[in-house]
Formats: structure tokens, sequence, C-alpha cells
């Protein structure tokens, strides 16, 4: 069962990390997500997930990073090992309703991280060759 774990150290929590990630400009996206990679060199994923204040409150906004985190936990095992992952949830949630929100699921969230992590892997390996 160790494999599913996360611990802090697989997660990117300082600001430097964030825009590391972010400037290497490597990123996909759904009307859910916007997930955005850059290469580490460490053997090990590390991941973030991120909303804007703006769209959603508190309580939904925590939600909505439990189940991405839990989604990648699932999932670390499977997407491409040696990246950093930031999960940035799109601002056009704020335009959906609290219910439908609330109707997101982990189900929902892991499909849309995987085909974004796979998409992302293409355009890197694309960039590189």
């Amino acid at each position: 069962m160790a494999k599913y774990r996360f611990p802090k150290s697989a997660r990117l929590t300082s600001k430097s990390d964030f825009r590391a990630v972010l400037e290497h400009k490597l990123f996909s996206k759904n009307n859910l997500m916007t997930l955005y990679m850059a290469p580490n060199s460490a053997s090990r994923s590390k991941f973030a997930a991120s909303i804007s204040a703006k769209t959603a409150p508190a309580v939904v906004r925590n939600r909505l990073k439990r189940l991405a985190r839990e989604a990648f936990r699932l999932s670390q095992n499977e997407i491409a090992a040696g990246f950093d992952y930031l999960l940035i949830y799109s601002p056009m949630l704020s335009k959906w309703s609290r219910s439908d929100i609330k109707k997101i699921s982990l189900n929902e969230v892991r499909q849309s991280l995987m085909e974004l992590a796979e998409k992302g892997q293409r355009l890197f390996e694309s960039r590189t060759f």
C-alpha cells in the first residue's frame, strides 16, 4: 500500500517551486482545469493544486483541491514520473452554480488529470525531438 502514499516531499510547496513549473510553459487544459508540467531531476513527481478565491467559496475550493490531491495520489504510478505537476482549476468554474461544482466527482477529476498528463507528456516529447 506504500505505493499510494502522498507525503509532503511529493508536494510543491514554495513559491519558487510554483514559479519554476509555470515558467517552463508546458501545459495542457480542458474545460475543468489546466495542468502545468515541468521536468525535474528527481525520480519522484511533485504535485500541487490551486484554485482562485474568486472562483468559489472556501469550502468548495478546499474540496476541489482535496479531490485533485487524491486523484494524483491514486494515479501517480500511471502518469509520467520525473515531472512536477501544477493543477489549476479553470476560472470558468465561477460561472457554474455551486450545486454543479459540488457534483464534480473524484473519477471526473482523476480522468481529466490522466488525460492532461498524457497530453502534456506528448507535448514534451514533441518539443525535445
